[in-house]
């Protein structure tokens, strides 16, 4: 930013409120949010840290995309397994971003390991991509912005109706009966991407059966690889259908 905006130490939970700050780069202009500080359980007694977590929850409501800071020493916590939730139920891309890179002995397979224990603590994350960075050095963060607008213009894709219909109905459906879900035949009656910022779709099925929790996740993973909902939610809204006895 190139000034001071916040204070900021190694203590948790210093920054009380959420601070905005703009900034453009190559013509792009970005609202930083810096939310206020969510502590660990049972740190939240006085009045003025629970308000603290009820406007952090609030910024990522208006959050385009929320960056989930790590540390990378530390390495993933419950605390940090919270916050994403938020990010996630907020319906915000989010990107994973492991910070003090530069403090860890490192060797080939670091960053595996530590992003397998991230994913392990937040396996409802799984779309969110993994950056390791170091604020102090400056590495990697440049790259930070790209993969923000990278996020931001995925979250606004909306999937023409006839081209989803026929996409659920050949290759997904030609995929399911390869073994993929408990479902080996996908009951599909129609469906339709009915909003973005996050992408949300209405899938009308048939029978009266929802789908199994295993066959709806298949349904997002097909859904984000063809159309690139890179680091977004998708959101899957069930219409059952009832069979109509003759």
């Amino acid at each position: 930013m190139g000034e001071e905006r916040a204070i900021v130490t190694a203590i948790p939970g210093t920054t009380r409120d959420a601070v905005d700050s703009t900034l453009t780069v190559q013509g792009q202009a970005y609202r930083l949010i810096d939310t206020a500080g969510i502590r660990r359980k049972g740190r939240t007694d006085l009045m003025a840290e629970k308000l603290s977590v009820v406007m952090a929850r609030k910024s990522l409501e208006r959050a385009d995309v929320a960056l989930l800071l790590l540390d990378a020493v530390e390495g993933a916590t419950h605390l940090d397994a919270t916050i994403g939730g938020y990010a996630d139920e907020a319906g915000a891309s989010v990107l994973v971003v492991v910070n003090k890179w530069d403090l860890v002995e490192r060797d080939t397979f670091t960053a595996k390991r530590l992003e397998d224990e991230f994913r392990e603590k937040m396996r409802f994350l799984e779309y969110a991509p993994m950056i390791f960075v170091s604020a102090k050095t400056g590495l990697r963060v440049p790259k930070i912005l790209e993969l923000v607008r990278k996020a931001h213009e995925a979250r606004s894709i909306r999937v023409p109706t006839a081209e989803l219909n026929e996409y659920l109905g050949t290759e997904v459906q030609a995929n399911l009966r390869r073994g993929h879900g408990r479902q080996s035949r996908f009951p599909l009656k129609y469906a339709a991407q009915v909003s973005v910022r996050p992408p949300k779709f209405v899938v009308f099925v048939r029978g009266g059966v929802k789908l199994h929790f295993s066959t709806e996740r298949f349904l997002v993973n097909q859904l984000r690889d063809r159309y690139g909902f890179y680091a977004t939610p998708i959101r899957i809204v069930q219409r059952l259908r009832s069979r109509v006895k003759a």
